[in-house]
């Protein structure tokens, strides 16, 4: 089976390559960050699987699986994470996660749950489906898409401010989203016109002040 594995932890990825490569015959393919996991499916169109971490710098897991949905990308997609966020995790399950995984499970373990869900099966640790049980519907805290509406910003624009927030450079930026160096700096001036700042920093702290990179995105 052909698998993709989006994770920043270099080690954790190489490790797990290799047990499931020698020991039950997967060909998987590492990627340490956004980037290179879009550029991996834009290169190679026979993946049967793909496994992803929910926190990395930069743009996240959760900022990967939106871009599988954007891209129309219907490859089973399995959370493989160390967070047991429960409100990310059930945001995952929600945008079509086939399943949830420790890493502190076992490599045994791990492929038991990937055969079952190449089965068209499912699979969460009873403790995180109990958790997610007794979540209350709306998660507390400020609600980024309100903000977004009253700024009147896109997607697009919250990804580059956040990577804005991560330190990224215009080009680094542009690499990461895959657009050209124009755009990025169309959707900057568009930040720095909504906000009335006049660089950078300023976006970034007036941003922070006002939830919309500290508050919660549904």
């Amino acid at each position: 089976m052909k698998v993709l594995h989006l994770d920043d932890h270099v080690l954790f990825t190489e490790g797990l390559k290799a047990v499931l490569s020698h020991q039950y015959g997967y060909d998987v393919h590492c990627a340490n960050n956004m980037e290179q996991a879009l550029g991996a499916l834009t290169d190679e169109t026979d993946f049967e699987l793909i496994l992803v971490d929910l926190t990395m710098p930069g743009l996240d897991g959760m900022a990967f699986i939106e871009s599988l949905l954007e891209r129309n990308v219907f490859i089973p997609f399995v959370v493989l994470s160390a967070s047991e966020d429960l409100w990310a995790i059930r945001k995952a399950m929600e945008k079509g996660a086939a399943a949830f995984i420790p890493k502190a499970h076992s490599s045994q373990e791990i492929v038991s749950i990937l055969q079952d869900v190449m089965a068209g099966n499912m699979y969460l640790p009873k403790t995180i489906e109990e958790g997610l049980a007794s979540l209350p519907e709306n998660e507390p805290g400020c609600d980024v898409h309100k903000l977004m509406a009253s700024y009147r910003l896109g997607k697009r624009q919250m990804d580059v401010l956040k990577l804005m927030q991560q330190g990224y450079s215009t080009d680094d930026i542009a690499q990461v989203l895959n657009l050209s160096r124009n755009t990025i700096k169309t959707h900057t001036k568009t930040l720095f016109t909504s906000f009335n700042v006049n660089n950078r920093l300023e976006c970034v702290r007036y941003a922070e002040r006002t939830g919309l990179l500290n508050g919660v995105l549904k």
